[in-house]
């Protein structure tokens, strides 16, 4: 449970067994996927956009009980800037934070929670390591979804002046770049254990740009993907806002390959006619034979028994890839476990 409001609860998805496990009550379920913009921001029109998704839900025949649920929900919820989905059944109500912002806005009423959304954000979902670096240290961040905390700071040697140089320039800069060197070396070794221990895939870096390029080099580039943006130095007030935004972004692009990646897995299959099937009727019928590994939805597909293909994909230990523009047969897919005889 994840407090909003002194006296007030929600239920917060924070992972796909949460979305299975809701997805399973008797419903019917009312679902919103709205804006939440913050106080202040351009737009601020909460409640004048809840008012717009409540008269859909109203029209689609959402129950008074569900209705008040989700009331109380947006009365209390925390206001992120964020993109949200919102559902409840006459019990309670429950929320997931949606790091996607062209993701479709919808209200919906029907027997299965409106879960694909809230799949593809959960699905093989990872922490990103994120940190500011420079020639002296580093300041480190966790960004598990859209929770974004400083965990670490790496302090490095500084170079050593010494007031008889000689004008031994180029010793000096020996001295410098080794210690620099040191200092990437550091930084990257606390990188990788705090990835190592969040599960992390991707490392964002920002700062200097040498720097950050040799931090770069003391990575295992074959375990984590490493990018650098520009978002800012150590010390700038405002990194931390823009390092955050940088890391949703390239978290988003990841989410985007390894789907697309899928997807032509998918494609191979079917043309190989052996473990890819297409359309609804298909898809559902080895889904309950148990002989799915993967089902592959259109984001654009919306049908009532869509929520459910996805649910009993799960219920029986497959998983749930949402794509854009799959081609597919009623915009439905499959990867068998095994050929059909």
């Amino acid at each position: 449970m994840t407090k909003i409001e002194p006296g007030r609860t929600a239920i917060e998805l924070a992972s796909v067994e949460d979305v299975l496990a809701r997805s399973q009550r008797p419903g019917p379920h009312a679902t919103v996927i709205m804006q939440f913009p913050s106080p202040g921001q351009l737009g601020d029109d909460r409640m004048v956009r809840w008012h717009v998704r409540r008269s859909e839900l109203v029209d689609a025949g959402a129950s008074d009980a569900s209705l008040a649920h989700l009331d109380e929900l947006v009365e209390g919820l925390e206001r992120r800037s964020e993109t949200v989905l919102l559902s409840a059944d006459d019990i309670d109500a429950a929320f997931c934070w949606l790091i996607d912002q062209t993701v479709v806005q919808l209200a919906q009423v029907g027997p299965c929670l409106a879960m694909l959304a809230a799949l593809d954000e959960l699905s093989e979902r990872t922490p990103v390591i994120a940190a500011v670096v420079d020639h002296l240290g580093a300041d480190l961040f966790e960004l598990d979804r859209l929770d974004f905390t400083e965990i670490a700071s790496v302090k490095g040697d500084h170079v050593q002046t010494h007031r008889h140089t000689g004008g031994d320039q180029a010793g000096y800069q020996r001295r410098a770049e080794a210690v620099y060197e040191r200092n990437a070396d550091a930084i990257a070794g606390q990188i990788t254990e705090h990835a190592v221990h969040a599960g992390a895939q991707l490392v964002v870096l920002t700062g200097d740009d040498r720097e950050a390029a040799a931090v770069t080099d003391h990575l295992d580039t074959h375990r984590f993907t490493v990018v650098a943006v520009q978002a800012g130095s150590r010390h700038d007030p405002h990194v931390a806002d823009r390092l955050r935004r940088a890391a949703i972004e390239q978290s988003l692009i990841q989410r985007r390959t390894r789907r697309a990646a899928a997807v032509a897995q998918l494609r191979e299959e079917l043309g190989r006619h052996a473990l890819g099937i297409e359309g609804r009727e298909a898809t559902a019928a080895a889904i309950a034979e148990s002989r799915v590994a993967t089902t592959f939805i259109d984001r654009e597909a919306i049908a009532d028994d869509i929520d459910a293909l996805a649910r009993d994909t799960l219920l029986y230990g497959g998983t749930v890839v949402v794509a854009d523009d799959l081609g597919a047969a009623d915009g439905v897919a499959a990867i068998l476990r095994y050929a059909p005889h």
